[in-house]
């Protein structure tokens, strides 16, 4: 289903820029940052960071996209097909920081064992976190890192407290 039909079966208008970031979303082989989407989507047609955000949470709600958080606190984006949905997994790997998304192989249970009577589970977020088979392959030179370490970059710690 191309990006039109996709915004059409949903019930979304399919304007330019909203095509564009499906678009933009389909050209990548992992699941992009804003930013990453940004930069693949400005090649294409002018847009702002407000506007693709506005954009992307608009079609998260759709359930045309969704947004999955990486190892690194940042929020990735990709495609949702009707084959993965409600679940599919995700690989992340903690070098290059990219995340990919894994084939739809099981289904989420009607009734998860230890749901309290009169819960409904309807979404589970699974991500593996570890090194690809690309940063796997190569020497530990840290140069697959944005930050050039081999070391996950840690998220400051919001509330004041020093972290372990």
């Amino acid at each position: 289903m191309n990006a039109r039909e996709q915004l059409d079966a949903h019930g979304v208008e399919a304007t330019p820029r909203r095509l564009a970031v499906l678009e933009g979303l389909a050209a990548f082989p992992h699941a992009p940052t804003a930013p990453e989407l940004l930069e693949e989507v400005r090649k294409t047609v002018h847009l702002d960071k407000v506007t693709l955000y506005r954009t992307l949470d608009l079609l998260v709600e759709a359930g045309i996209v969704g947004r999955h958080p990486g190892g690194d606190g940042l929020l990735r984006y990709c495609l949702v097909h009707e084959e993965t949905r409600p679940f599919h997994a995700h690989f992340y790997c903690t070098r290059c920081r990219r995340m990919s998304c894994l084939p739809a192989t099981s289904t989420i249970p009607p009734r998860p064992e230890g749901l309290a009577e009169g819960m409904t589970a309807e979404r589970v977020e699974v991500r593996f976190d570890g090194i690809c088979n690309h940063c796997g392959d190569a020497p530990s030179s840290g140069s697959d890192s944005p930050s050039g370490s081999t070391t996950p970059a840690r998220r400051p710690d919001t509330h004041g407290a020093p972290r372990p």
